[in-house]
């Protein structure tokens, strides 16, 4: 691991670090003064602890203080694992979740769950953890203690950094789900839910994925896109259409992007890249892998480097078949499954540092384990 990772950023800096995959994604924000913003969370696949909360203890940094915000984007396995360890050790952060999942379906899967987890998603498995540590925490006479819920051009952080020429605000807000969006998932919640004398069946994530939460961070001036998982959709009132055409939140155009659904054709959205982001904006993502499903394709690739230059992957999914040596277990292999793959995905972190005064400071892009700018001929079998 290189020493200059383990530099913490200066007081007067601002960072945008993405971890992933191993299997998963997270993202750590720094907006100042050593003050941190998480989103979701994923585990380093070499100490099997949060990753970003495996960085910023390596940076020595109190995350019990330091750490304001928590934000869950969505439920998905990949973007939660482990984020009821955030909740638990950065107990002084706020924690922000979909308005989805503040509803009276989500709540009942969580109830009806929370004593059989062989029946859930590790994703699900979080919230339950999540929703007891918040219910402990509650002030006393209170009936719940509530997250923060994310919905349109909603302000789920707002707080002034000192710095040394004067005081810069520091706004996050969400741009998603919309009522419609929110509507879906309920009703996707509700038929997950067995009926009376149904036997339990065990609870996957749901795709697509009509309640992620994008996020809109602005720095004095310098804004960023989080994309989280949005999709395209045909309703209007949902996914990327219906922030592009009601927003009323977003000034300006975003110089980083976090590439939704790690790179997906179906989250690619051209109004977005016109309307929403500079030219030649960072693009940042995370691979995903998962039985025969590998994102981004080779496609998905020469789409986003002909949209910028500028585009970083935390590591590159390879596929390679299994050499069998032992001929009895290749032979039993065969007998038993059509095929068997090794998929490596590999483990990286990008970290992007700007000074954050003066306004027009350029991001310095540093690359660490896997990551690496995003080519198309990266791609092998």
């Amino acid at each position: 691991m290189s020493s200059s990772r383990l530099q913490p950023p200066d007081q007067e800096e601002s960072e945008i670090s993405i971890f992933g995959p191993g299997y998963g994604e997270a993202i750590a924000l720094h907006i100042g003064q050593g003050q941190w913003i998480l989103i979701d969370s994923c585990l380093d696949p070499r100490s099997g602890k949060p990753a970003s909360l495996d960085y910023l203890h390596q940076l020595d940094i109190d995350v019990s203080q330091a750490v304001r915000l928590i934000v869950a984007t969505h439920w998905h396995d990949d973007h939660v694992r482990g984020m009821s360890t955030l909740v638990d050790e950065c107990r002084n952060a706020n924690f922000a979740i979909s308005g989805a999942l503040m509803s009276k379906e989500f709540l009942s899967l969580i109830n009806l769950y929370s004593k059989h987890a062989v029946f859930v998603s590790s994703g699900l498995n979080e919230f339950v953890s999540i929703f007891q540590l918040l219910d402990a925490r509650k002030q006393h006479g209170t009936l719940l203690n509530s997250p923060s819920l994310a919905c349109p051009d909603r302000v789920l952080y707002n707080e002034p950094i000192s710095l040394s020429t004067g005081k810069v605000q520091v706004r996050l807000y969400s741009l998603s789900p919309s009522d419609s969006a929110m509507i879906r998932a309920v009703i996707d919640f509700a038929q997950r839910s067995p009926t009376t004398g149904e036997h339990k069946r065990r609870i996957t994530s749901p795709t697509p994925n009509h309640a992620s939460v994008v996020l809109w961070l602005e720095i004095d001036g310098q804004t960023t896109l989080l994309g989280a998982d949005l999709e395209r959709t045909a309703d209007p009132k949902a996914g990327w259409t219906v922030i592009l055409d009601d927003s009323v939140v977003i000034s300006g155009k975003a110089a980083v992007f976090k590439v939704p659904h790690h790179g997906a054709e179906s989250a690619h959205e051209p109004r977005v890249w016109s309307e929403l982001l500079s030219e030649y904006p960072i693009a940042i993502l995370s691979p995903f892998t998962l039985g025969d499903t590998f994102l981004p394709t080779r496609e998905d690739v020469r789409r986003l480097i002909s949209l910028t230059p500028r585009a970083y992957i935390t590591a590159t999914p390879v596929e390679r078949r299994y050499r069998w040596t032992n001929k009895v277990v290749r032979e039993f292999v065969q007998d038993v499954t059509l095929d068997m793959r090794n998929v490596h995905s590999g483990w990286g972190h990008i970290r992007l540092r700007r000074s954050m005064s003066p306004k027009d400071a350029s991001y310095r892009v540093e690359l660490f384990g896997d990551a690496t700018q995003l080519k198309a001929e990266m791609w092998s079998n």
